[in-house]
């Protein structure tokens, strides 16, 4: 066969496409909707999308949490604006505060090669990746999710599937306000150990962080582990509200 009688190269895969969501501080409703909406959208396509957010005061109890976790009785939640919701990912109970980083990561686990357990440890290591750019040393617990400094958890890993398509995702604790977390008295899983103390990135570096350059940090590294390259970048979506709900910690974070 001469070589103009041969066939050409088959061209490389292009890697499976995310699309970035910055939201800013939004309601934690407002975000859950919007997520449905995205798991919807992926069982007809390929690819995957990436929520990054800030809440308001709420906790989230997943499937391991307990309303016994939650030490503030409900008068007590309902005068500092605190409301609970009831999700179905795994984990326990999650304080969502200003300051902290959500992330939820919607993708097809088959589509990425990936299994329930892979994709776990991967969101785990896309977060003890970004520590070092900050000068952080990140470990994990062979009990415990979450990723830890020292012996505090500064980030949750909790996540859902349905239909093969993995949701929720994690929360990381930036220059999170700490003392709001007396509110939640999570044990651990870990025999002979005390109940789980948070920390945040900025109390633990006893310096500021800046959000954008997590945000952007954790982009990377998303992109890295699971193999993805961004697609578009959103600043807005019209399943979310701008208007945002007070609440008795907010001058605290104004």
């Amino acid at each position: 066969m001469s070589l103009s009688e041969q066939s050409p190269p088959s061209p490389i895969p292009a890697p499976p496409s995310l699309e970035v969501y910055l939201l800013g501080l939004v309601e934690f409703d407002d975000v859950q909707r919007l997520q449905r909406r995205l798991v919807y959208d992926l069982g007809e396509r390929p690819g995957a999308a990436l929520i990054l957010c800030e809440h308001p005061p709420t906790i989230s109890v997943g499937r391991s949490g307990s309303r016994a976790h939650i030490r503030a009785d409900d008068d007590e939640l309902k005068s500092m604006g605190v409301p609970i919701r009831w999700v179905n990912r795994g984990g326990g109970c999650v304080l969502h505060l200003p300051g902290q980083l959500a992330g939820y990561l919607t993708l097809s686990l088959p589509a990425l090669g990936l299994d329930l357990k892979r994709y776990v440890d991967g969101l785990h290591q896309v977060l003890i990746d970004v520590m070092p750019e900050f000068d952080l040393n990140g470990s994990t617990r062979p009990d415990d999710s979450g990723v830890y400094l020292g012996p505090c958890r500064v980030a949750t890993v909790g996540v859902a599937v349905g239909r093969w398509i993995a949701y929720h995702g994690f929360t990381l604790n930036v220059g999170t306000y700490l003392e709001p977390f007396r509110l939640i008295d999570e044990p651990s899983t870990m025999p002979g150990t005390n109940p789980i103390r948070p920390t945040s990135m900025e109390a633990w570096r006893q310096r500021p962080t800046p959000m954008p350059k997590v945000r952007e940090s954790v982009i990377r590294h998303v992109e890295a582990t699971f193999g993805l390259e961004r697609n578009h970048v959103y600043t807005a979506h019209p399943l979310i509200r701008r208007k945002v709900r007070s609440d008795v910690f907010a001058s605290s974070y104004q």
